[in-house]
């Protein structure tokens, strides 16, 4: 029989469990290990089947373990049957040794991906070059940290009217928790929102704006997991783009070699 690894619950929001999840089942995968997990909406979402959790292993915290990132580096799985809570957010280099299995394990399924293939394909049908933007408001705005900063459409802006007319015949998506507190600063470029494309997904209403962000040619984010791991899933794009604090604009990023949050030492607030 084979050994166990759990999670019997998930932290946060949609990008911290994508994190999650892409730990315990690269972990898994990478050392034989039997899967157990609780219903959580990527199950709702990609299909998956791992076995409910039905056994009480140990609980390990990332906090309590030091140098966490180095576990797949180890010869034979350092931990086993127990009940992994945490964020797993390492650098993202430690993941890329398994990007084509992480990017295939987030895949929508059913109807689903019926409807978003659909909308997708309205949109492909308006350009060439599908510019997607992620504007994190909401709860962001509610903090005063270095981390959880909603940067201003200014920066997203200067950018769009530096490369705009470069671009071959370009569309531009808006992506955001509050999209009403963002899109009219962007009217000059006729932006597309997933209302104006997609049906609700009862389940995840999120989640539409997830999927154009993973499927754009140009992708510019938030300081936010939600819009990383999108990037990270995002095989089509040939630039990515994050809002740097300290310079006060947008500069490129490789997904797949780069911190998920940049953490600064002053609040722009």
């Amino acid at each position: 029989m084979k050994e166990h690894v759990t999670m019997s619950r998930f932290r946060g929001g949609f990008g911290n469990q994508i994190f999650q999840y892409a730990f315990l089942k690269v972990y898994a995968k990478k050392y034989h290990l039997h899967v157990e997990t609780p219903f959580w909406i990527g199950r709702y979402l990609y299909g998956f089947q791992d076995s409910y959790v039905s056994s009480k292993f140990p609980l390990l915290l990332e906090e309590n373990e030091s140098n966490l990132s180095k576990i797949f580096t180890e010869q034979k799985p350092k931990y086993v049957n127990v009940d992994f809570r945490g964020y797993f957010q390492f650098h993202s280099s430690h993941y890329a040794p398994y990007k084509e299995y992480i990017q295939s394990l987030f895949q929508p399924v059913g109807k689903n991906k019926y409807m978003l293939e659909n909308g997708l394909a309205k949109i492909r049908s308006k350009g060439k070059t599908i510019v997607a933007m992620h504007l994190r408001r909401g709860d962001y705005l509610q903090y005063n940290n270095p981390v959880f900063y909603g940067p201003p459409t200014k920066w997203y802006k200067e950018w769009l009217e530096r490369f705009w007319s470069q671009l071959d015949n370009p569309v531009l998506f808006i992506a955001s928790d509050e999209i009403d507190r963002v899109i009219d600063d962007f009217q000059e470029y006729h932006p597309i929102t997933s209302k104006d494309i997609f049906t609700d997904i009862q389940m995840a209403p999120f989640y539409p704006d997830h999927y154009m962000l993973s499927n754009s040619d140009i992708l510019a984010i938030s300081n936010s997991t939600f819009s990383f791991t999108a990037s990270m899933l995002n095989k089509r794009a040939k630039m990515f783009l994050r809002p740097d604090i300290k310079q006060e604009k947008l500069i490129a990023f490789d997904p797949w070699s780069s911190d998920p949050l940049l953490h600064f030492k002053r609040s722009y607030y």
